[in-house]
């Protein structure tokens, strides 16, 4: 999806600033389809398989990396609303990844340094 992306739309930011309405419109359709099938997949996928499973994992990962993805046109295309979903799909998509590090028990722990500085490791 992302690929097709890029290429359908790579022509319009090198023409103009400003994509015609009717793409912008064909852009949210494509990207508004590609949400449904994800959330599909990983609903059926985590109804019949464990949540650790690969395709289980997948599907969360392709979900959140849409989710995640920037939406410069289509937040430009929804207005003022546009930021409010933007936040929301954030907080989903990291919602997703924290699923992904729990169904493999990955925990984040801090580690103090020599010079007394503190980073975070995963276990």
């Amino acid at each position: 999806l992302r690929l097709t992306l890029l290429d359908e739309s790579s022509h319009l930011q090198s023409s103009s600033p400003k994509a015609p309405q009717p793409q912008i419109s064909e852009l949210n359709q494509t990207v508004q389809e590609a949400r449904h099938l994800y959330e599909a997949a990983r609903h059926v996928r985590s109804s019949i398989l464990p949540p650790h499973h690969p395709e289980v994992v997948a599907s969360k990962f392709s979900l959140a990396e849409l989710l995640d993805a920037p939406t410069a046109i289509a937040s430009a295309a929804a207005g003022a609303g546009g930021d409010d979903l933007d936040a929301l799909d954030k907080q989903r998509a990291n919602a997703l990844r924290e699923e992904i590090l729990n169904a493999y028990n990955v925990e984040e722990m801090e580690q103090s340094g020599d010079d007394g500085s503190r980073s975070v490791a995963n276990s």
